[in-house]
């Protein structure tokens, strides 16, 4: 037993050896620390000096309650649309954008007092569910939900979070790249290279090594996620700050009834990231295991990633399963601050979850079976 356990060990640590210590790798790895670095500053400056300047002036009306009072300085401030801004009136820049996201843009936003904005709010969330055809017990779930969003609500200042949102949609697609031009060949290339006869000496034989390639594959996709992610998060944080953690995300998006706030909202969309890089990272060795040939592995992971984000946008709400499974299925949609407006949900016996709540649970659920998968038709293709 001790004899397998230090192969799968050498195995194992010979296969983090052979992603990480390759000189693709190496060369990757410098460019995505650069990048990563950089957009963090990136994220951080987007506004220029215009942000610093006027960070102060737009923090005078945080922690304040959206009610007539704060919207009447608002229209005194304002133009008649909300168009125009400068450093004298920016204070309500980015709370005039929220009334606008409410009752449309393009119309006076002085003829709307709280009480006709928070029905308009009301009545364009009941007009989502109507588009997405919910059941009785989805509508009871959302009005539950909405009834725990604490009104009038409060404002706060959260220019600080869109970086930070920013950040970890573009994580999975980042990832992407580096996942199909690493792994691509984990499995094809002892095919390609003539070299997986060798494999029929080792001690532990096919099992083993199967599992061990997966690990391996797995834990350095993880270390250089966490590279990526964190050197951009961390930069971003400490050029920019993390003001607008405890803001609701009604604040970001005005028209969802789910009560969280931002920086819970960050820390699902991290999950969802590192579920999506988790089920890309298996997909890959899967699809490298069955077509042998890196190239073709890399037009299928690519493929199949635009063929589902593409079918979950345009496929029509009516065709339910297959669109609602497809939207789950795109990482860059359910790590994007749109999912908040996404209210169809995954019902069990009387118990929902969220599209951000399943996501990670379906991107886990999937790897795993195509790892078993994977198991016993890599066994079986290489039986001696």
């Amino acid at each position: 037993m001790m004899g397998k356990r230090a192969l799968f060990g050498t195995l194992f640590f010979y296969e983090i050896k052979k992603i990480l210590k390759n000189r693709f790798t190496i060369v990757l790895l410098i460019v995505m620390t650069v990048y990563s670095f950089m957009q963090g500053v990136f994220q951080a400056e987007q506004m220029g000096d215009y942000a610093d300047r006027t960070r102060e002036l737009k923090m005078a009306i945080d922690g304040r309650e959206i009610d007539d009072s704060l919207l009447a300085e608002l229209y005194d401030a304002a133009d008649e649309y909300g168009v125009f801004w400068n450093e004298i009136n920016c204070t309500y820049e980015a709370l005039c954008d929220w009334v606008r996201k409410i009752v449309d843009y393009g119309r006076p936003i002085a003829d709307y007092d709280a009480d006709a904005i928070y029905q308009i709010r009301q009545d364009t969330i009941y007009e989502g569910m109507e588009l997405c055809a919910l059941t009785d017990g989805e509508r009871q779930y959302w009005e539950e939900q909405e009834a725990k969003v604490s009104k009038p609500l409060v404002w706060h200042s959260f220019e600080e979070m869109y970086g930070l949102f920013d950040i970890v949609q573009a994580t999975p697609l980042i990832m992407l790249f580096v996942i199909t031009l690493l792994l691509s060949q984990i499995f094809a290339g002892e095919v390609k290279d003539k070299t997986d006869p060798l494999l029929r000496c080792t001690r532990g034989g096919w099992g083993v090594t199967y599992v061990a390639k997966i690990s391996a594959a797995v834990v350095s996709i993880f270390l250089l996620t966490v590279l990526f992610g964190g050197i951009s998060v961390a930069t971003s944080l400490a050029l920019w700050g993390n003001n607008g953690w405890d803001a609701m995300v009604q604040n970001l998006m005005p028209l969802t009834s789910t009560p969280m706030t931002m920086g819970g909202f960050f820390g699902r969309q991290v999950l969802v990231a590192f579920a999506a890089c988790l089920f890309l990272t298996v997909a890959t060795c899967f699809l490298s295991e069955c077509l042998n040939n890196p190239v073709v592995v890399m037009g299928a992971v690519f493929g199949g990633f635009l063929l589902i984000l593409a079918g979950a946008r345009q496929i029509p709400m009516v065709i339910r399963p297959l669109s609602q499974f497809l939207y789950l299925l795109s990482p860059i949609d359910m790590a994007s601050p749109n999912v908040l407006y996404e209210f169809r949900l995954v019902g069990f016996g009387g118990h929902y979850l969220t599209a951000l709540q399943f996501a990670p649970i379906l991107y886990l659920v999937i790897s795993v079976v195509a790892v078993v998968v994977g198991y016993f038709i890599y066994l079986r293709r290489n039986k001696v």
